[in-house]
């Protein structure tokens, strides 16, 4: 499990809260998406609460859909 924690900023619009990860590789991953937040360092994806995700090439297996259904949103 990668170390996590809630940081809030003041934004143009108000305060934002969002979670911040630590990942394996020692970047920080500022997790602003509700979808998929990229690390810089060594690629990984978390979701909006810090939650490492499977690799792209493996999203959609237990449904049916493909990289193409998931490049179009």
């Amino acid at each position: 499990m990668n170390k996590t924690r809630q940081v809030t900023e003041e934004w143009v619009d108000g305060p934002r809260t969002f979670t911040v990860v630590d990942c394996k590789c020692g970047q920080e991953v500022p997790c602003y998406s509700t979808w998929a937040n990229t690390c810089d360092g060594c690629g990984l994806e978390y979701n909006m609460g810090g939650q490492s995700l499977a690799p792209r090439e493996r999203w959609g297996e237990e449904t049916g859909e493909t990289d193409l259904d998931f490049n179009m949103l």
